[in-house]
């Protein structure tokens, strides 16, 4: 391709990355670990005799910009799965080609096929807001990702957590 810099170089995927205002792959790294450590704290995960089914449901972007939610569950989920403490059940993307799968393997389409699918113990369902506020010199982000686990059967909210992250970028004295 013309006018690429063909110096490519790998990078540390874990380190800090400070490109602009953004949300970015730090953001999406410790939201992830964050409410991951929090979650798995809560007395909800961590004093149980059984290991919970848990339905992570998507992430609503309530932002001005494209933030990859489905990034942050896949993180989220991930982590989740390694620490052995939760199960996980497809979630609503998944849910229609289990199914399928499920009557395809079973020879018919019969619903008492698909009753193990839907006994959940816990849900987890959240939300990314951002603020920004900008002047000619000064641009700030205010990022608030909030998440809960909730009780399918009574709909009680049993833990709730939240991140916080701001940005603040400077017009620089050539350029922005």
């Amino acid at each position: 391709m013309v006018g690429y810099d063909s110096n490519v170089k790998y990078g540390d995927a874990k380190a800090v990355e400070t490109i602009n205002a953004d949300f970015g792959s730090t953001d999406l790294q410790t939201t992830a670990e964050s409410m991951t450590q929090s979650l798995l704290e809560s007395r909800f995960i961590s004093n149980t005799h059984q290991t919970p089914k848990v339905r992570l449901r998507t992430i609503n972007n309530l932002t001005y910009e494209h933030i990859d939610t489905k990034a942050i569950t896949d993180k989220i989920r991930i982590k989740l799965l390694k620490s052995g403490k939760v199960r996980f059940l497809a979630d609503k993307a998944n849910l229609e080609d289990v199914h399928d799968e499920r009557e395809f393997a079973l020879g018919h389409s019969g619903k008492e096929s698909n009753k193990n699918l839907d006994n959940a113990d816990y849900i987890v369902t959240g939300n990314v807001r951002a603020i920004k506020k900008a002047n000619d010199n000064v641009k700030d982000v205010y990022y608030n990702i909030s998440m809960e686990l909730v009780d399918p059967q009574s709909g009680e909210v049993l833990w709730a957590d939240e991140k916080e992250i701001r940005k603040t970028t400077s017009k620089a004295s050539v350029g922005w």
